[in-house]
C-alpha cells in the first residue's frame, strides 16, 4: 500500500510540473502561452482581456489587495513573495509565481 501511495505522489508532482508553460518571452504561464496585444503573454483559454492599468488577464480583470490585476475564476490567493494570483501558487524555475 505504501509503495501505491508513493507511486500516485510521484504521479501528481509529475503532472503539476507541467502546469507552468515557458514563453517565448522566458515568462511562465498557467495552460498555453498567448500573446497580448501589447507583446506579453497571457496564460489560461479564456478571452484576454484589458485591466484598467493597462496590463492583460485571462478573463475579467480582478483587482487584487496590493493594486495588481489578476485574471482567472478561483480564489484570489496571496503568495510567499505578496504577489496575488488565482487559485493556488505555484512557484516557477525564475522564482515567479503563478496561479494554477
Amino acid at each position: 500500500m505504501a509503495h501505491f501511495l508513493l507511486v500516485m505522489a510521484l504521479l501528481v508532482s509529475v503532472s503539476d510540473a507541467r502546469a507552468a508553460t515557458l514563453c517565448p518571452d522566458g515568462t511562465y504561464v498557467n495552460g498555453p502561452c498567448r500573446m497580448a496585444p501589447n507583446g506579453t503573454f497571457v496564460g489560461g483559454t479564456g478571452n484576454i482581456q484589458m485591466a484598467p492599468n493597462g496590463s492583460f488577464v485571462n478573463g475579467t480583470p480582478r483587482i487584487a489587495p496590493n493594486g495588481s490585476f489578476i485574471g482567472g475564476h478561483g480564489p484570489m490567493t496571496m503568495c510567499p513573495d505578496g504577489s496575488f494570483v488565482s487559485g493556488q501558487c505555484e512557484m516557477t524555475p525564475n522564482g515567479h509565481f503563478i496561479g494554477r
